[in-house]
């Protein structure tokens, strides 16, 4: 990946987003309300440019690599839960018995 390097003093980023970087947080730049670019402390780019890499060669990236929190949180839950329990049988029989008398 072709990486441009610029000197701190060309740009001027205001307090609030220096704070953020140093905090380890990534800063969304705006223009007219929308997100235009996205600016990473040097750490958290280091993690991600391997990705990047990949992803500009066209590899292909496995789904579980672009997860959020959510998704792994969802498919726990989905692995868990397997299995109906007694209310949810319950629940199945009298939409079974439902079906059947119509």
């Amino acid at each position: 990946m072709e990486l441009l390097e610029v000197p701190a003093h060309e740009i001027r980023l205001p307090s609030r987003a220096s704070e953020a970087l140093d905090a380890g947080r990534p800063v969304a730049v705006t223009r007219y309300g929308r997100p235009v670019h996205v600016v990473l402390g040097h750490d958290r780019f280091a993690l991600l440019a391997p990705l990047l890499e990949l992803i500009e060669e066209g590899a292909a990236i496995s789904p579980e690599s672009l997860m959020t929190r959510e998704d792994m949180a969802l498919a726990r839950d989905l692995a868990a839960d397997t299995e109906p329990d007694e209310e949810e049988e319950r629940e199945i029989a009298s939409l079974l018995d439902d079906d059947a008398a119509t």
